[in-house]
């Protein structure tokens, strides 16, 4: 099984150079209990009781072995106590730049207080399959129509602000000239040793057009990791 519990549990277990037998034993099984779980997907989900042990076996809250947020017990971990901001991408509209940021450096960006208008908190597991750190990322409501299917007006967008370069291809946070955000999928279009590098900016709806911009007329914002959708 590939899912980011059993993967993480996995490593978890790696670290810790824990043996599978004595730890299925712990949780009051048999001998097998972890290798089956683990290898074959049987039981499909660990109950309440025996993720309560593990996480106690493992060190970790359990919220990292996929409980449900209304279980949470114990105290938080690190990912859990840093939020992650969401960003009302008015709050700039019509300012003639983006207003929202603060200031930015290779571990990411902050943002002004006044545009923060919520906090999201992801668990461990979610943030090990993102490959992210909560303290990189930023949360940005999608707004229109110009990248369904791919996204949806009113989903909520992943971003890690540390990437702002268009290498490899993909969906990018930018900052608009009227001081808000748009998402858009970005590619180097201009060949090495050109004079300047394009970037072709293009939605998934092709009922928006495509154009081809200098890579210094883009204000990159970072790059999409994930999403919430309704």
């Amino acid at each position: 099984m590939t899912d980011p519990v059993r993967k993480r549990i996995r490593q978890l277990i790696g670290e810790k150079n824990l043996d599978l037998k004595s730890l299925s034993l712990a949780l009051g099984k048999n001998h097998a209990y972890l290798q089956q779980y683990l290898e074959r997907g049987i039981p499909k989900e660990l109950n309440e009781k025996s993720r309560m042990l593990l996480a106690e076996q493992l060190d970790v809250d359990e919220a990292e072995l996929g409980a449900p947020r209304a279980a949470w017990q114990g105290k938080p971990t690190a990912a859990d106590q840093e939020q992650i901001p969401e960003i009302d991408v008015h709050a700039g509209a019509g300012g003639g730049g983006f207003t929202a940021l603060e200031s930015h450096s290779s571990n990411g960006m902050t943002f002004s207080r006044e545009v923060v208008r919520d906090h999201w908190r992801l668990p461990d597991w979610i943030l090990f399959s993102l490959n992210a750190k909560s303290g990189n990322l930023a949360a940005f409501p999608v707004q229109g129509d110009s990248m369904a299917p791919t996204l949806m007006d009113g989903d909520v967008v992943f971003v890690d602000t540390r990437v702002r370069q268009p290498s490899p291809p993909g969906l990018f946070v930018l900052a608009d000239e009227f001081g808000g955000v748009i998402v858009k999928r970005l590619e180097v279009s201009s060949n090495p040793g050109d004079e300047d590098i394009m970037v072709r900016v293009g939605s998934d709806n092709p009922n928006h057009m495509t154009k081809d911009l200098r890579l210094d007329e883009i204000s990159i914002v970072g790059r999409y990791v994930g999403r919430f959708t309704r």
